[in-house]
């Protein structure tokens, strides 16, 4: 993906979102933006590098990956890089002792799991720009829910919980992100969405 194509979506996809999120809590702070943009793309193209020389054997720079891969790499890159300082949340959160919208909590996990579905999405409606019906449908419902059994969290939070996990050293750690499976996961929520709405 050229930065070109990386910075247009950002500016118009994600970064209203990032405002919205901004605007609805006072103990979160947005950082530098525009560091984040460079440093999110920075660390979109290593990710992007690293998952080519695992499935490529040469021309790494002819090579692309499918949108799965590349959605992938889109959520790692917000991972490592995240849009919103927490600090002063964590802290009223240990000093009052009172809940918070779980997505306030995970946000930057949310903002990383949002901008890789809209880059799949991207991808996805330009290789279905002649059916334009669908086109729309992408545009307006994905990604769909799946069906949960017995879980209390609900899927999109349940979803968020494991991206933070790579955050805690006592458990995955950051460099460990698994790229692999979670190219396997967007693929799987296309395929959802796919099938619901050929229903």
């Amino acid at each position: 993906m050229k930065k070109e194509l990386f910075d247009r979506i950002f500016d118009n996809e994600i970064l209203p979102f990032i405002n919205e999120i901004n605007g609805n809590n006072s103990m979160i702070e947005m950082k530098d933006l525009v560091k984040c943009k460079a440093d999110i793309h920075n660390e979109y193209m290593k990710l992007n590098s690293m998952y080519k020389e695992q499935i490529f054997d040469k021309d790494l720079d002819k090579e692309l990956l499918d949108r799965h891969k590349v959605a992938s790499c889109v959520c790692g890159a917000f991972l490592k890089v995240p849009v919103f300082n927490k600090t002063k949340l964590i802290q009223y959160i240990k000093a009052e002792h009172k809940k918070v919208e779980v997505y306030f909590y995970y946000v930057n996990e949310l903002v990383a799991l949002f901008a890789a579905t809209k880059f799949l999405s991207f991808f996805m409606i330009a290789d279905n720009k002649e059916h334009i019906d669908l086109v729309h449908e992408i545009h307006r419902n994905f990604p769909m829910m799946p069906p949960i059994t017995k879980n209390k969290r609900g899927f999109w939070n349940s979803v968020l919980f494991n991206l933070s996990q790579i955050k805690d050293e006592k458990q995955i750690g950051l460099e460990n992100y698994d790229m692999y499976s979670y190219a396997m996961f967007f693929f799987l929520l296309e395929t959802y969405f796919n099938e619901s709405v050929a229903a």
